[in-house]
């Protein structure tokens, strides 16, 4: 079934939280890297945020067949299928931390049984790292009118 064609209206105020969602994952990012709080409760909610901020974006940029119509995708805002021609490859890394980020963070599962500390640590600043890539190629592409206001200063 196809998607919903959106007005630039509704792509303008979508891209709005498409930004607060990015601008959340590198603050939560740099509050990890900068050791605000080395272990508990405080730096797995921030993880568990990171995580979240993560997935949302993985899920916009390479969405799954199982995408709804009312979810948000970059190839929403590109005519003719653009965007799945000229968006990067997705990486193991990424497809990996998408993995984890269903397995390990937002549901419960009996995979968590098998996670190791050692394999419990994310590469958030990488991953930051890698979305930051992929965002600027969705950035220069985009039609600016069907961006909202809160990339205007970006």
């Amino acid at each position: 079934m196809p998607r919903t064609k959106r007005t630039d209206a509704e792509l303008q105020e979508a891209s709005n939280h498409l930004r607060y969602e990015f601008s959340m994952l590198g603050s939560v990012a740099q509050a990890i890297a900068s050791g605000m709080s080395s272990n508990g409760w405080l730096l797995n909610a921030l993880l568990e945020s990171f995580v979240i901020h993560f997935r949302n974006l993985l899920d916009f940029f390479y969405p799954t067949e199982n995408a709804k119509n009312d979810d948000v995708l970059a190839e929403d805002y590109f005519d003719d299928g653009a965007w799945n021609k000229i968006r990067p490859a997705l990486s193991d890394a990424m497809a990996q931390g998408k993995i984890r980020a269903h397995k390990e963070i937002a549901h419960l599962t009996y995979a968590r049984l098998q996670v190791t500390p050692e394999s419990k640590n994310w590469k958030f600043i990488d991953i930051t790292n890698e979305l930051n890539e992929i965002m600027e190629v969705f950035v220069s592409h985009v039609p600016k009118a069907r961006l909202g206001s809160k990339w205007q200063n970006r």
